[in-house]
C-alpha cells in the first residue's frame, strides 16, 4: 500500500518534524488502509507470511495478523491465496471489483440443505489403521485451520484463565475449543469411532500397544489409553461426550477473519503517534545494534570485549521487546513504567554510543599509524592497539626509532598547533610534543657512605601540575653506629 507518490516525494523532500503533520501522514495511512482492507485487496508490503511471529515486535505481528484474515476471507470467498495471485494494477481493480460478501456475521460456509448422511469431511486415510471396535478405515478428517493470535491476545488469555482458576467451566471451554472442532470432524468423518481411535490420531503417545505385538493385527488396535485419558472426568472424556457429528465446513468457526481484522484495525486507529513509534524502538535498537556489528567487522579483533557487549545489547533488546510499555489499563502503565522504559531505553543506547565510540578511535588509530594497508593485520600492531583502547597508554615494539614513532611525533606536532592557535599562541621551542600535563622530580641517595658504611634508602620526590604540587619522601638511618 502506498500513498500517493507526489504527497509521499514532498514528505521526503520537505522533511517534516512538526507533530501535527505526521499525525495527519498516518490518520491518512490508516484510512486508506482500513477502505482497501475492507475491499479484501489490502496486503501488507514487506511483512513476513504465515501466522503472527512472537519474536517480532508487536506491530509487525498485528500486520501479520492483518494479512492472515485477508488471505481466509479470500479463499473463504473461493480466491486464490495471496502468493498465488499476480501483482500489479489489474489484480488490485479486480479484487475490488469483485463481490463482497455481506454475511460476515455468518458461521457456516455451505448450504443450510446439505444433509448430514453417512460419513463426510474426510481427508484421507490414516495408513492402514483400522478402528477399534470395528473393520473400517480410520479416516484423518477435514478440520479446521489453527487460530492465529498475537503476543498481546496469547497475554490476554493467559490472564483471562488466571483469573477464572482450574476448575471454571468457561476456562475449559476457551481451552477445548479447538479441540471440540477436531473431535466433531472426526466423528463426522468416522460414524464408528470411538475415544480410543481419536486418541490414536490426534494424540499417538496417549495410546500404549499391548506387549508383544499380535502379528494377526497389524493395524494397531490391541492396546490401552495412557494414565491421564483414564481418570474419571477429564477433559477428553468430557469434550468427547459433548461433541456432535458436525464437519468442519459447517461447525461455528473458531476463527472469524472479519471480526479480528476490525480489531487490528481499531488497535491501530486507537494509538498515537507516540505509541506507534514506541512500538518499534526495540526493533529500531536490533537494527542499530546489528549494523554495528556489521560495520565493525576490521575493529573487532581489538576492541575489548566486544562480543560480550553485542551480545548484552542484544540481551537487552530483546528484553525491551518483550515489555508490554503500552498495554490497556492497569497497574503496568502510568509514569512510574514510562519513565522505568525512558531510563532503560536511555542507558541502552549510551552502551550503543560507547561501543561505537571504540570502534571508531580503533579505526582512527588503525589509519594514523600504519601507511600499509597489510601493516596494521599483524600481531604487533593488534596488540599495540588493544593496549591504546584499554590502558591510554602502552610500549612501542620498536621504540623511539620506529615509523610508527615517527608518525605519533607528527600527530602531536599537528594537535600542539591546532592548540596554539586556538589559544593564539605562538609556538616556542623545537619541541613538537605537547605540554606535559605533570612533572616529576626524585632525588635518590644510593652507595656507601665515607664514615658510616653502607648508606641507607633516601628520596625525595617533587610532583608539578597545572593547578596542584605535591612534595615527597622517604627518610631513613643506619642504626648500626647509633
Amino acid at each position: 500500500m502506498y500513498l500517493r507518490q507526489q504527497g509521499r516525494e514532498e514528505y521526503v523532500c520537505s522533511g517534516w518534524l512538526e507533530r501535527s503533520q505526521v499525525t495527519n501522514w498516518w490518520r491518512t495511512l490508516l484510512g486508506t488502509a482500513c477502505s482497501r482492507a475492507r475491499l479484501r485487496c489490502w496486503l501488507a508490503i514487506g511483512v513476513a507470511s504465515g501466522f503472527p511471529d512472537s519474536r517480532t515486535c508487536l506491530l509487525h505481528q498485528k500486520l501479520q495478523m492483518l494479512n492472515v484474515c485477508m488471505e481466509r476471507r479470500t479463499l473463504r470467498d473461493g480466491g486464490l491465496p495471496f502468493a498465488m495471485r499476480s501483482t500489479g494494477p489489474t489484480a488490485a481493480t479486480a479484487a475490488a471489483a469483485a463481490p463482497t460478501d455481506q454475511s460476515d456475521e455468518e458461521f457456516f460456509d455451505c448450504s443450510d440443505d446439505e444433509q448430514e448422511s453417512g460419513a463426510t469431511g474426510r481427508l484421507s486415510r490414516l495408513g492402514n489403521m483400522l478402528l477399534v471396535s470395528s473393520d473400517e478405515p480410520l479416516y484423518i478428517p477435514v478440520t479446521q485451520e489453527p487460530v492465529p493470535k498475537t503476543e498481546d491476545q496469547l497475554e490476554d488469555d493467559a490472564e483471562v484463565m488466571l483469573k477464572l482458576g482450574p476448575g471454571s467451566e468457561l476456562c475449559t471451554q476457551m481451552m477445548s475449543a479447538s479441540l471440540l472442532s477436531d473431535m466433531e470432524s472426526f466423528k463426522a468423518a468416522n460414524p464408528a469411532g470411538q475415544l480410543e481411535d481419536f486418541i490414536r490420531w490426534y494424540s499417538p503417545r496417549d495410546w500404549i500397544e499391548d506387549e508383544p505385538v499380535d502379528e494377526q493385527d497389524p493395524f494397531g488396535r490391541k492396546g490401552h489409553l495412557s494414565a491421564r485419558m483414564l481418570i474419571p472426568g477429564n477433559t477428553w472424556q468430557t469434550v468427547w461426550e459433548g461433541a456432535r457429528a458436525i464437519p468442519a465446513r459447517r461447525q461455528k468457526r473458531l476463527f472469524d477473519d472479519t471480526r479480528e481484522a476490525e480489531k487490528v484495525l481499531h488497535f491501530l486507529e486507537s494509538r498515537t503517534i507516540g505509541q506507534i513509534a514506541q512500538l518499534t524502538m526495540a526493533t529500531l535498537f536490533h537494527v542499530g545494534v546489528l549494523t554495528l556489528t556489521a560495520n565493525a567487522t576490521p575493529e573487532r579483533a581489538v576492541v575489548p570485549a566486544f562480543d560480550e557487549m553485542i551480545d548484552r545489547m542484544t540481551a537487552a533488546c530483546c528484553r525491551l521487546s518483550r515489555e508490554s510499555w503500552i498495554s490497556g489499563g492497569g497497574a503496568a502503565t502510568g509514569p512510574g513504567r514510562a519513565n522505568s522504559q525512558t531510563k532503560y531505553e536511555q542507558q541502552l543506547l549510551a552502551e550503543m554510543m560507547q561501543l561505537e565510540c571504540i570502534v571508531t578511535q580503533a579505526r582512527s588509530l588503525r589509519r594514523k599509524l600504519f601507511a600499509a594497508p597489510g601493516e596494521s593485520s599483524s600481531v604487533d600492531a593488534e596488540k599495540l592497539l588493544q593496549g591504546l583502547l584499554q590502558s591510554h597508554e602502552t610500549d612501542l615494539p620498536e621504540g623511539a626509532s620506529s615509523a610508527i614513532a615517527g608518525r605519533l611525533l607528527v600527530l602531536f606536532a599537528e594537535a600542539k598547533r591546532a592548540a596554539n592557535e586556538q589559544s593564539d599562541q605562538q609556538t616556542k621551542g623545537g619541541s613538537s610534543l605537547p605540554d606535559p600535563i605533570e612533572k616529576q622530580f626524585t632525588l635518590r641517595l644510593s652507595g656507601n657512605t665515607v664514615s658510616k658504611g653502607a648508606g641507607t634508602p633516601q628520596f625525595l620526590r617533587a610532583i608539578l601540575m597545572p593547578q596542584e604540587f605535591r612534595l615527597c619522601g622517604a627518610f631513613s638511618r643506619n642504626t648500626t653506629f647509633y
